[in-house]
């Protein structure tokens, strides 16, 4: 997986979580990124292997590109 913030606004609460399993639920990434705090949404567009998580605090989503930069989820 990889994990970028998706423009480089330092306030910015959304994380672009790419290389996804075309096969993921919007749940399933949404219990693991749950650890770093509270998520306002996440979104998988359809027949894409990548999606968002947004944050309520831009420090949650800071700390989430930091731990999970190639993790592997599913």
């Amino acid at each position: 997986m990889q994990t970028i913030p998706v423009d480089n606004d330092l306030n910015n609460t959304t994380v672009y979580v790419g290389n996804l399993d075309p096969n993921l639920t919007e749940e399933e990434p949404r219990q693991v990124f749950l650890q770093f705090g509270e998520i306002v949404y996440v979104k998988i567009p359809a027949s894409k292997d990548c999606g968002f998580v947004q944050f309520a605090a831009g420090s949650s989503a800071e700390e989430a590109i930091e731990r999970m930069q190639g993790a592997v989820v599913g």
